[in-house]
């Protein structure tokens, strides 16, 4: 059975969702966040029922080895397991307060790439969560409006997405996105970058979360002073005994850059595809980096000068999609930004 968390006994029929590689997050029409966790699974190998998810399956470890295998139900911002996802999303809106009896209205942010077939994948399994009518926003405009940027005003403005799977990029005017581009890369492809060096060069197998500790303490896409190290620990990959290892910045720079590259080009992309007027208005606001992908050392500094554009972080650079999506759903024409349900059928 579900190791749930405390419910909430809230009654809000509406609700934001991101629904993500990394994590999934649910807010109210508030914008106040209701579940933030990461978007993992345990499954028991036995009976093949979930029996935790998010911070749960971290907090089980290695004491359920062999008994629990993990799973990811998104990957690059695609669901790769339906039944898997219906769970996921069943639970996390119970966490949310929602019950099949209150068959609430969810706004889902979805991404640039994702197809029709994707889309309508995901409102089925919303659905069958218990959602009464589910809607779909794009992430760049979900961010925008979660930082506050007036996208329905003539002037330009911009938004690159950074997360854990993906990258979207949108540029607005008049309360539409004129240019957008994605790619499907984002931090979860960096950490399993590390893992897999790791593996062939230094014989040693870490976990994912060991992984992302090591590229949020040496990766850079930005020059440093003097080369960083990090001490990693985990299994000999041939002897299977505890071991460690020293990584530095050094060896991960060559590891990460050909990782970093697309989503700087989706980012010009953006510019190059973009109006030479509304260029102009980016030239003097400056363009919105969000996505927790995007706080990579270095990443605003160098996507500055790919872009030729002044860039500023979000504030709440991983959240800002959800916080936007529920300020949607409180606007009095908040939901003329999002996509229709009978647009994905």
């Amino acid at each position: 059975m579900w190791r749930s968390a405390e419910r909430t006994t809230r009654l809000t029929a509406e609700f934001a969702l991101d629904f993500g590689t990394g994590s999934t997050r649910i807010a109210d029409a508030g914008g106040t966040l209701l579940v933030d966790e990461p978007t993992v699974v345990a499954v028991d190998k036995d009976t093949g029922r979930v029996v935790a998810f998010g911070s749960e399956v971290l907090a089980l470890g290695a004491r359920a080895a062999g008994r629990v295998a993990v799973r990811y139900p998104v990957r690059n911002g695609q669901l790769v397991d339906l039944d898997l996802v219906e769970e996921v999303l069943g639970e996390a809106l119970r966490r949310a307060g929602a019950s099949r009896l209150s068959h609430p209205r969810v706004l889902v942010c979805t991404h640039i790439g994702a197809t029709r077939v994707q889309n309508r994948a995901l409102d089925r399994a919303v659905r069958r969560a218990g959602a009464r009518d589910v809607l779909f926003i794009a992430h760049p405009t979900a961010c925008a409006i979660g930082a506050g940027i007036a996208i329905d005003e003539p002037t330009g403005s911009m938004v690159v997405d950074v997360g854990a799977g993906t990258t979207d990029v949108g540029v607005f005017a008049l309360g539409g996105i004129v240019v957008s581009s994605s790619c499907a890369r984002g931090g979860d492809d960096l950490d399993e970058a590390v893992r897999s060096y790791l593996v062939r060069q230094r014989d040693v197998l870490v976990s994912r979360e060991t992984a992302q500790a090591c590229r949020r303490a040496l990766a850079t896409v930005a020059p440093r002073a003097a080369p960083a190290e990090f001490e990693i620990t985990g299994r000999d990959a041939h002897s299977g005994r505890p071991t460690s290892a020293i990584l530095t910045s050094v060896e991960l720079k060559p590891i990460i850059e050909p990782l970093v590259a697309p989503m700087f080009d989706a980012a010009v992309r953006g510019i190059t595809e973009a109006p030479p007027e509304l260029v102009n208005d980016l030239i003097g606001a400056g363009l919105l980096l969000a996505g927790g992908g995007g706080l990579l050392d270095g990443f605003d500094r160098r996507l500055a000068r790919v872009t030729g554009v002044p860039v500023y972080v979000a504030a709440e650079a991983g959240r800002c999609a959800v916080l936007g999506a529920a300020r949607c759903l409180e606007l009095p024409h908040g939901l003329s930004y999002a996509v229709s349900v009978a647009r994905i059928h």
